[in-house]
């Protein structure tokens, strides 16, 4: 079961805008000849809704857009001092659209530098946050964690301005324990969590990052308790509505069944989901992870099947409801596609399954360890051994520092040495 992080950051401009584009179409700021007079436009383009609406129109056109990023790239050192705060905003979140995180990661670097010159808390916390959330998920821990530490020791003598500041070190500083246990110091950041935890004894978000990290670390029997203390916690906080609690709980729950799939607690684990999808009869992940969790212990196949397909068929209704959506958004979950495919594998149907994993892998969620070694398990299943070799060294080098894809890591490597 293919778990994903949840951001502790929100994107400022999210996948519906690109929704809200529309039709593409040339865009009549931004042609061929791209020049530095055209960049530094982007000086005067100030307000949320103002660049909110600029970013939709750019992005209607993708390759101009992605033309906009290249050339504020290859700027010179003189050139890019002509663009000021505004424009490096406006590029940060146009490339982060693109996913070109280099040039977001450069850009958003550039207006820190204004942010910092203007002593502005809401402009730092602005270009820290989306900063740091980039860095951290594409696997840069390090340059992270230096990240965080480092706005965390930010200091402002104007106490308003230092109030957007003081508001996300909280989020930051977990974001740097949860860098220090991907960088394996995993001592550390559990004695920095438990540290927090036992002066804000009444904060819960501390013992859920705890129960992370020990998660992540791979020690898991301790991961179980403390979820376990993070529901009773959770379920007595006489602070939070009915509505949110509830939210709260599922949400825990949900990550509870993983810790009892980890721990072979499949019962368990089965028990929770069955729960969550008699609850939320429209919620396309509880009933994937239930029908692969049955499938990949070879249990129930048939209603994992259904289970999973349903999945498939609710998320494809979910994007129906969404008007004049891309067709490069139309598409099904990487995450499902796999789900089916392994329970196809299990029932021996390997064509299908194989068809099925092609396409996931062509999303950039698809390269997973979990996918690219199923889809080796398949293509070995058909008697292709060298296409089975190369995907699994392709898994292989997707692998994360989790201990659970270390883990997953090893066995792929006994795949192929035994594969020779």
């Amino acid at each position: 079961m293919l778990n994903r992080a949840v951001s502790f950051f929100i994107p400022v401009i999210l996948v519906n805008l690109l929704i809200l584009a529309g039709p593409i179409s040339a865009s009549a700021l931004f042609q061929d000849d791209a020049s530095l007079k055209t960049l530094m436009v982007y000086n005067f383009v100030t307000g949320e809704e103002a660049v909110k609406n600029k970013i939709i129109e750019v992005l209607k056109n993708k390759e101009n857009a992605k033309k906009i990023i290249e050339v504020a790239q290859k700027l010179t050192p003189a050139d890019s001092k002509k663009l000021n705060g505004n424009a490096y905003w406006f590029l940060a979140r146009v490339a982060q659209e693109l996913r070109e995180n280099d040039a977001a990661v450069d850009f958003y670097s550039k207006f820190l530098v204004d942010a910092k010159n203007l002593g502005s808390g809401q402009k730092m916390a602005a270009g820290y946050g989306p900063l740091i959330q980039i860095l951290f998920d594409t696997k840069k821990y390090k340059e992270c964690e230096k990240l965080c530490s480092e706005f965390l020791d930010i200091t402002l003598e104007d106490e308003a301005a230092f109030i957007p500041i003081l508001r996300l070190k909280p989020v930051v500083f977990r974001r740097m324990v949860l860098c220090q246990s991907r960088l394996g110091e995993i001592d550390k950041a559990i004695e920095r969590v438990e540290k927090l935890y036992k002066d804000q004894p009444d904060n819960w978000l501390n013992l859920e990052l705890k129960a992370r990290i020990l998660r992540e670390a791979g020690r898991i029997v301790d991961a179980e308790k403390a979820y376990q203390d993070l529901i009773v916690k959770i379920d007595s906080d006489k602070r939070l509505g009915k509505e949110e609690k509830e939210e709260f709980l599922e949400e825990i729950k949900y990550t509870l069944s993983n810790v009892y799939v980890e721990l072979k607690k499949i019962d368990k684990a089965a028990e929770i989901l069955k729960a969550l999808v008699e609850k939320n009869p429209d919620n396309p992940t509880y009933h994937n992870d239930l029908g692969y969790i049955w499938a990949d212990n070879d249990l129930n196949l048939d209603e994992a099947e259904k289970l999973i397909r349903k999945a498939i068929e609710i998320e494809r209704d979910l994007r129906k409801k969404i008007k004049n959506l891309k067709p490069e958004f139309d598409k099904d979950n990487s995450a499902y596609l796999d789900s089916l495919a392994w329970v196809l594998y299990k029932k021996k149907n390997y064509v299908e399954a194989k068809k099925l994993l092609v396409e996931a892998i062509k999303d950039e969620e698809g390269q997973h360890i979990e996918i690219l070694d199923h889809l080796g398990d398949i293509h070995n299943a058909l008697g292709e051994k060298t296409e089975a070799a190369k995907v699994w060294k392709d898994a292989i080098n997707s692998a994360g520092t989790t201990k659970r894809e270390q883990d997953k890591k090893k066995e792929v490597e006994k795949k192929i040495e035994k594969n020779k």
